[in-house]
Parts: structure tokens; C-alpha cells; sequence
């Protein structure tokens, strides 16, 4: 499923507020109705089937192989069938009887395929729309809540709206077999109908008390699931941190406790799972114990003490035997009615939960079209915090002209990454605008926006791809020599030549196979590629060698005038010759100017200079202007 085909289902789902969450479910099989269909019918065989298996054997008692014939209308139906001689008719139920068995089974497997397809689909379609989704939930969204949350969600809660769908079929088929079934067993004996029901009671009585503790377990196991989900991926992510710092046994006793609450949580379960067929089973042979000694009497009763036409014969025993032990499932699928689909309801609440969460980020319903080509950008008195009364940018002007090279720097926690994701939409601002041109940010398009920027991160995340594929992302069209060509002029071409597959080698998880500095050679590559007319970088050499880093900044030298570039470091040897630098402290802008500017005026700027220069003497920068412009590169109509 495509994301606009899941965008689509959204629309036509509408608001949780104005369908229940049976609605909902449903709507995620409505394309299936023929399947859904084909399966009520399959279901219908199934139980008329099961309806009809015992009356072979009890006609072949009743009627074949006794001096005194006994008839009822399904005999007759039966008989009809067969040749008069006993020869042919034993044969002839013999056939009937194996041909009940092998339409049963054909049902029951066609029946096991079409749940399958409708599961498989339908969970697809429901995991479609709840991915789309959680991707375009803003980033607020997802730093609240655990990445293990949303993967349980997506794995496992995603079978909710199935598992409505298939219990209230199930349900509904099972009401209509216990009424054909009781309609057939009255037909034949009232009172042995009675005593039959007489276990009714305790069916029903173990069925709710065992389901309600067992959906009580369920739930307790679920939601112990989902946690140790969560704290698996997050130990995971730490194991770095966790060696540095000789914290491996704190962490492995860690994650022994939420396994081990886990391991409760299922064996509680699996003890109350085991119990309610010991009760089941019981119940049944009691069942069973009255009906063959209260029907074994009214046989002796009806054939020996006084014989009567229509008494209660051995054939007819058998067929209320077999009911008995088929009693068993209806009343089952009734009594575990509401504790089944409370489990599945509250799977499917938890997606439709997601669903329903309002997105803080998105396209106004007339947001502009906006092509990507040079433009100006400004942050108009712009006012930001993560959380309501804490303002972690405060106020803050700035413009940059097209083709630019601006900087914004100062110590760590001054807000200018922050500034970053405004700049891409990834918040908005608390109070003032960012704008393109004039235009606010938030009256654009989302993806006419984004695709104004190139950005590199400080995460600098890889895909398990080759390397070629991870440069290539933004432009997954982009031939060869130009991934090559961003790759050099990123400083990545000569590491990428030692690799054993050169470009065509995968990388692990997260880039592992590479180091922090090559990871972000690629990542600058990658914006490098891609045609946005604005490249934001955030600490873009922080993970670079002196050598690696300067190459960069030659790179950037050239990109002048081509692209606006836009830097977020703490390196103030990388914005010497940008046209204009902001100098922020505590989310507010406290100097602007070029190099030369600042150093004159004093202040932050020459302070955070001067501790530079004692860490690392300044490298004269390579002339890059004279250089031949590389293809790659190219101006904006």
C-alpha cells in the first residue's frame, strides 16, 4: 500500500469521534467483502456439516440394522439416497459419511486460507495507515513516547481490528449453530434436550469466569510486552554508553527484571489458559455422564420396557452425543464474547489511538505550492520552547539573502539547532515566523519546504544500503558519477575505495562498519547530491580530522554563490569567510557581522576566538574560487 493510498483511508475512515471502534475495524476489510462472504459460506458448510456427521452412523442403528425400522424426515432424506438392498445402503452411508468428513476438512482448510488472506491483508492495511501516520506525527510526538511503543503498536496491536472482525463472524455463526443444533435436538427428545443443557450453566459460568481473568492476563502480559520492547531498543542504543562507562552488569540486571516480569506475566497467563480446559474437559464428561445414563435409560425405557413408535433409540443417543460434545464451541464463542473482543478493542483502540492523535505539524487545507529555487529566509522575531513557559529561543531576527554562506554560532544549548528545525518545520515557532520570501513557513506545503533544504544532522544517520544508496537518498535517480562526484567533494571517495565493495558495499545497522567521521563524510554527501537550494549543516566537522575538515570547508568556498548555505558549529575556523555570522547566547542573537567585524567589535565572538586559537592555530584556507566549477554544482534559473 502506497502512502497516498494510506492518506485515502484516513480520509474515508474519518475521525474516531464519529465511529466506533467496530466501524473501524470493519472498514479496514470492506474492499474484502467477496472473500468475507465466500468465508460465512464456507462457515455455513462447516456447520451444516458438523451437523450432519452423526446421522450415518445413527441411521445405520436405527434403520439399516435392525428388524424395525425406525424414520424421521432427516432418515427419509437419507434413505432417498441409497438403493434399497441393506448391502447398498451400509454402503451407501458409508460413502455419505466419508464424503461429510472430506467436504468438512475442505471447508475448514479453504476456511484457514481466507483468514489468512484476510488477516495478512487487512493487518497490512491497517499497519499502512498507522505507519503513514507516525510518520507525519511531529517530532514533539515521538520524543514523548518510547520507540519500542510505537514498534508493539505496529507489530502487534495492528491485529486488533482482525481479531473484531473475526470474533463477531465467529460469534454470529456460533448463535445460529446452538439454534439449529437446540431445533434438532428437541425435534428428537425433549427431556434429553433439557438434561443436555443442563451443564449450560457451568459452560457459561467457567467460560466468563476463566475469560475475564484470562483478558485480565492478557492485558497485564501485553502491556508487560510492549514495555520489554521498549527497554530492549533502548539497552540496545546504550550499549555504547554502557561499555564507556563498565555499566554492562547494571544493564544486563536490568534487562533480567523486565524479562523476568515478562516470563511472570505469561506463565500467570499460561496457568489460567491450562485451567479452563481441565474445567471444560470436566464439565463435558459430566455432560456426557448424564446424557449417556439418562438417554441410555430412555432407550431401555422406549425399546425394551415399553417399546413405542417414536421413543428414544440408540441412533438418536448417539446423535445427542456427539451435539453435546459439539455444545461445547457455540457456547463458547457466546460466553467469550465480550472478554475476546475486549482484547481485541483494546488493540485496536491503541492503533486507532495513533490515528487519531492530532498532528501539530501539517499542510493548512490552502497551503501554497512553492518550487524549490533560491530564496531569502528570516526568522521574524522568532520565540521557541519545547515545553509551555520555557523558551529555549527568544525574539530572534535574522535574514539571509540567496546564495549566502551564514553561520550561527556560539556554546552548546544556545538554541541553534533549534533554529534548524524551525527552519524545516519540524516545530513551529511559539510566537513570530520564519519565512521563505516573505511567505510564513507554515502556509507552504510541507513537502514544497522541506524540499528547499539539504540537511545534515548531528545523528547522521545511515541506512542498512549500500553506500551508493545512502548518498543517493534525497535522489534516488542520480546517476553514478554524480554520487561519486558529491562523495569527492566531500572527502568521502578515498575511504569509500578501501571498502571491499567500494560504493556497492552495504552497511551494517546504523552505519556501524564506519566511523563517526566517515559516517558524516557520507551524510554531507548525501545533502551534497541532493538539488535543494538550501545546504544546512549542524556541527557538519565536528566529527572531522583537520585535513577532512578543511577539504569541507573548501568545498563550502565553492559552493558560494550557488547554494545559501547555512552552518550551526562551534568551530569558528569553518566560518571565517562566511558573509555573515550570528552570534547567539541563551536563544537570543547578540552579534552579527562578518569575521573581521566581530573580531573588531570584541565581545562572545572574539572571546570564543581567542579559545580556539589556543586550542588549534588557524590553517590558511585554500583559494577556492579559481577552481573549476564540478557539474555537480549549477545555478538556479
Amino acid at each position: 500500500m502506497s502512502p497516498t493510498d494510506a492518506r485515502q483511508d484516513r480520509d474515508r475512515l474519518g475521525a474516531g469521534a464519529q465511529r466506533t471502534v467496530y466501524e473501524r475495524a470493519f472498514f479496514y476489510f470492506s474492499t474484502d467483502w467477496r472473500w468475507i462472504a465466500m468465508l460465512v459460506a464456507l462457515i455455513g458448510v462447516s456447520v451444516a456439516v458438523g451437523l450432519l456427521e452423526a446421522w450415518p452412523l445413527a441411521i445405520l442403528v436405527d434403520t439399516v440394522l435392525t428388524h424395525e425400522p425406525r424414520t424421521g424426515w432427516l432418515h427419509h432424506y437419507f434413505l432417498a439416497l441409497l438403493p434399497d438392498d441393506k448391502p447398498g445402503q451400509i454402503l451407501g452411508l458409508v460413502f455419505i459419511g466419508l464424503t461429510l468428513q472430506v467436504v468438512g476438512y475442505a471447508a475448514w482448510m479453504a476456511r484457514m486460507m481466507i483468514n489468512a488472506y484476510l488477516s495478512a491483508w487487512g493487518t497490512t492495511r491497517v499497519r499502512a495507515s498507522l505507519f503513514a501516520k507516525l510518520q507525519r506525527l511531529d517530532l514533539a510526538y515521538h520524543q514523548s513516547r518510547p520507540l519500542g511503543d510505537s514498534l508493539y503498536r505496529l507489530t502487534t496491536d495492528a491485529f486488533g481490528p482482525w481479531g473484531i472482525v473475526d470474533i463477531m463472524i465467529g460469534t454470529s455463526v456460533a448463535a445460529v449453530t446452538l439454534t439449529v443444533m437446540t431445533t434438532i435436538m428437541l425435534s428428537r427428545n425433549v427431556g434429553l434436550t433439557v438434561a443436555a443443557f443442563a451443564v449450560a450453566p457451568l459452560i457459561l459460568w467457567s467460560n466468563w469466569r476463566f475469560g475475564l481473568r484470562i483478558h485480565q492476563r492478557a492485558l497485564e502480559s501485553k502491556q508487560i510486552d510492549a514495555d520489554l520492547t521498549a527497554h530492549i531498543q533502548q539497552a540496545m542504543a546504550r550499549v555504547p554508553l554502557s561499555q564507556a562507562f563498565r555499566r554492562e552488569s547494571c544493564e544486563f540486571h536490568r534487562f533480567d527484571e523486565a524479562v523476568s516480569r515478562s516470563v511472570k506475566a505469561v506463565l500467570r497467563l499460561n496457568w489460567q489458559e491450562q485451567l479452563y480446559p481441565l474445567a471444560r474437559d470436566t464439565i463435558l464428561s459430566v455432560g456426557s455422564a448424564i446424557i449417556l445414563g439418562y438417554g441410555g435409560w430412555l432407550v431401555y425405557r422406549d425399546q425394551f420396557l415399553a417399546p413405542v413408535p417414536d421413543g428414544m433409540t440408540v441412533g438418536a443417543l448417539i446423535v445427542f452425543m456427539d451435539y453435546l460434545r459439539k455444545l461445547w464451541d457455540p457456547l463458547k464463542w457466546l460466553a467469550e464474547f465480550f472478554s475476546k473482543i475486549r482484547t481485541f478493542e483494546a488493540a485496536a483502540r491503541r492503533v486507532f489511538f495513533v490515528l487519531d492523535a492530532p498532528e501539530a505539524i501539517k499542510d493548512k487545507p490552502n497551503a501554497r505550492a512553492l518550487a524549490p529555487r533560491p530564496r531569502s529566509l528570516a526568522f521574524d522575531h522568532v520565540s521557541f520552547g519545547y515545553e509551555p513557559g520555557r523558551l529555549v529561543l527568544s525574539n530572534v531576527a535574522a535574514t539571509i539573502a540567496p546564495g549566502e554562506m551564514t553561520a550561527f554560532v556560539g556554546p552548546s544549548g544556545t538554541g541553534k539547532s533549534s533554529l534548524l528545525k524551525l527552519m524545516l518545520r519540524f516545530h513551529d515557532p511559539s510566537s513570530g515566523a520564519v519565512r521563505l520570501d516573505g511567505v510564513d513557513v507554515r502556509d507552504v506545503r510541507l513537502a514544497d519546504l522541506r524540499s528547499h533544504f539539504a540537511f545534515v544532522t548531528q545523528d547522521n544517520l545511515m541506512l542498512p544500503t549500500t553506500v551508493a544508496e545512502n548518498i543517493a537518498y534525497g535522489r534516488p535517480a542520480a546517476a553514478r558519477d554524480e554520487i561519486e562526484a558529491a562523495a569527492t567533494l566531500a572527502g568521502a571517495a578515498d575511504f569509500v575505495a578501501d571498502l571491499p565493495k567500494g560504493y556497492d558495499t552495504t552497511l551494517s545497522e546504523g552505519g556501524a562498519n564506519l566511523s563517526g567521521g566517515q559516517r558524516q563524510r557520507v551524510a554531507i554527501a548525501r545533502a551534497l547530491l541532493s538539488a535543494a537550494p538550501f545546504l544546512v549543516l549542524d556541527e557538519p566537522t565536528s566529527a572531522l580530522d583537520p585535513q577532512n575538515e578543511q577539504m569541507l570547508i573548501e568545498t563550502l568556498h565553492r559552493l558560494k554563490r550557488r547554494r545559501t548555505i547555512v552552518l550551526v558549529t562551534h568551530r569558528l575556523h569553518s566560518v571565517v569567510d562566511c558573509d555573515r555570522i550570528f552570534v547567539m547566547e541563551a536563544g537570543r542573537i547578540v552579534a552579527r557581522g562578518r569575521h573581521e567585524q566581530l573580531l573588531a567589535q570584541g565581545g562572545p565572538y572574539a572571546a570564543l576566538w581567542r579559545g580556539e586559537l589556543t586550542e588549534r592555530p588557524l590553517e590558511p584556507v585554500a583559494a577556492a574560487e579559481n577552481k573549476r566549477d564540478h557539474p555537480i554544482f549549477y545555478r538556479y534559473s
